[in-house]
């Protein structure tokens, strides 16, 4: 059935676009499929939609890293400007703006290094996610879902509900699709809410081309991104059947040992999970000086939690992540550890009952 939104948070979310002048469209960093699909989907809506026939806004749309390069055919990711290559012009963007629009993440701290030009403008803040525990202090309009399939689906709901179908265009569809199908692993991951379906198939009966948007996430490797994959499969990965709990891992020496990007680890946790005996799976990976932890997981153990508790982290039940607070030895030590002991325990109470 489709997803309804609470109709006075609608009606300020519309309020807040009717007035602006100078809007921003902000996502979190290391740009995933959802958070490119969802600012250029809100992108192209508010052009070819909301604005349609009126004086047209400035519209701009800021990443915190450079857009990844398999996602450069979805239409207007030319006009993407991040902070990685030209900060001071994303901070101006944010001081210009009268309207800032984030989509994707539940708080400043996941923008970095935006976080403080987002805290600093006077612009009326609106925020749309499908995290859990979104910032309603910064974000004086916020549509929250926790735990839907992603924000693209989202966004499509939400259009739709404020204008109608008519309002998708298929350049709002293209992006759109494109998010929620790298989101969802290509429909793969545990979704039984029949909205995703419905949404899915309703920007299909545009000519997105979901087998190209399909090709492009899944089948688009490049030859240093499958040579770090076979590394870390055959160097790098540690296996647990008794709890069925695997992880793979990566310093930053690895990486650059293959010239390598955070780019290049996108997605990688997932083959933690193809092994039939495997519940959860995480990776650990060193980039940009930072120990970043990716949380997957199949069965009915909340990696949501576990991330929070041991690691200040966070996302939904099945998919979070956090930037671990210890040393790159540290992380990996404490994740095994309490992991095991976790995992153990979880498995205790299951069969108890």
């Amino acid at each position: 059935m489709p997803l309804t939104i609470d109709n006075e948070t609608v009606e300020r979310f519309a309020i807040h676009l009717g007035k602006a002048q100078n809007i921003v469209i902000v996502s979190h960093m290391n740009p995933d499929g959802d958070a490119v699909g969802s600012a250029l989907g809100a992108y192209h809506w508010l052009r070819t939609a909301f604005f349609a026939g009126e004086t047209m806004p400035q519209i701009s749309v800021v990443l915190p890293h450079p857009c990844p390069d398999d996602m450069r055919y979805l239409p207007g990711s030319e006009d993407i400007i991040n902070a990685e290559e030209n900060l001071a012009l994303c901070e101006q963007r944010f001081a210009d703006a009268d309207l800032i629009w984030g989509v994707d993440f539940n708080n400043a701290s996941r923008i970095l290094p935006l976080d403080k030009a987002l805290a600093e403008s006077n612009a009326s803040k609106m925020l749309v996610d499908h995290h859990h525990n979104p910032d309603t202090t910064m974000f004086q309009t916020v549509v929250s879902v926790p735990d839907l399939s992603s924000t693209c689906e989202l966004l499509y709901w939400l259009f739709v509900q404020m204008i109608g179908d008519s309002s998708i265009t298929l350049p709002t569809a293209r992006c759109l699709f494109h998010g929620i199908n790298t989101d969802t692993g290509c429909f793969a991951y545990a979704n039984e809410d029949p909205s995703l379906y419905e949404a899915a198939a309703a920007l299909m009966h545009h000519p997105i081309g979901a087998a190209d948007v399909h090709n492009r996430t899944f089948n688009n490797y490049s030859i240093k991104k499958m040579q770090i994959l076979g590394f870390l499969l055959s160097e790098r990965l540690k296996i647990f059947p008794e709890v069925g709990f695997s992880y793979i891992y990566i310093n930053a020496d690895d990486l650059a040992h293959f010239d390598g990007t955070a780019n290049d680890l996108e997605g990688l946790v997932n083959y933690t999970l193809m092994m039939q005996p495997m519940a959860v799976g995480a990776m650990v990976k060193e980039t940009d000086g930072k120990v970043r932890i990716s949380f997957r997981a199949k069965g009915d153990f909340d990696v949501n939690v576990f991330a929070h508790k041991y690691f200040g982290g966070g996302g939904h039940t099945q998919a979070s992540g956090a930037t671990s607070p210890y040393d790159f030895d540290t992380t990996l030590k404490v994740l095994e550890e309490n992991m095991l002991r976790d995992l153990s325990n979880h498995l205790k109470n299951k069969t108890s009952k």
